[in-house]
């Protein structure tokens, strides 16, 4: 859960709620598009318990 919020803090386009910042660069749009593909699979993965 804690990798989840942080991938969430980290990606929630910055660049649209601060203007001036710089474009994000290619590699790591990437990575995070990669952090958030192993979530998923651990998401899809998982058994919900009660």
């Amino acid at each position: 859960m804690s990798f989840a919020e942080g991938c969430f803090a980290a990606i929630r386009n910055p660049s649209s709620h601060e203007d001036g910042l710089p474009e994000l660069p290619e590699h790591e749009a990437l990575e995070q598009l990669a952090a958030f593909s192993g979530l998923a699979r651990w998401v899809d993965a998982a058994l919900v318990t009660r």
